[in-house]
């Protein structure tokens, strides 16, 4: 059976706190992401058979995993997904070379293979397809120092994100 998964970095407790009023401030722009469900997508990997999933982690065993700072200092609508996010303006070069790793990993393995550029962001808020003008955000600053192998699936009609395997930086 296939699973559907993504590698992210999570979103520290302190950091959820501060999304959290983002979305306050923003009021009802659409469906609030639930806090425990803030990540920053590296690479989505989409359908992955058990087959694919241990020959990922085979090759990913000793995966490096840089400590960062990245500094969410910008609202992103993206009218096709119909997502509001806080995204970044300039990300560090090394989440930029680690997020082309993973996407080129997966395209060259048979998995997702991604069309967009990389743009780090955490979703707000999902199933907005029209949005007027976003005030300029407060920053909030990310401290960046593990990534996780999740796995995206439905309970109870309710979206989980469930992290499967996770690496930290030394």
């Amino acid at each position: 059976m296939a699973e559907r998964l993504f590698f992210a970095l999570p979103v520290s407790i302190s950091s959820q706190m501060a999304l959290i009023k983002h979305q306050a401030h923003l009021g009802q722009l659409g469906r609030v992401v639930p806090a425990t469900n803030f990540h920053l997508t590296l690479a989505f990997l989409g359908q992955v058979t058990q087959k694919q999933k241990e020959a990922l982690l085979d090759r990913w065993q000793e995966l490096e995993v840089p400590r960062l700072k990245l500094t969410l200092n910008r609202y992103l609508h993206f009218p096709k997904a119909g997502v509001v996010c806080l995204g970044c303006d300039q990300p560090p070069i090394a989440l930029n070379r680690l997020a082309a790793q993973l996407r080129r990993d997966a395209a060259q393995h048979g998995l997702h293979n991604h069309r967009a550029p990389f743009r780090p962001h955490v979703t707000l808020f999902r199933g907005v397809h029209e949005v007027t003008e976003l005030p300029e955000p407060t920053p909030v600053t990310l401290e960046l120092n593990e990534v996780q192998l999740m796995r995206s699936h439905r309970e109870m009609g309710k979206l989980i994100y469930s992290p499967l395997v996770r690496w930290h930086a030394p």
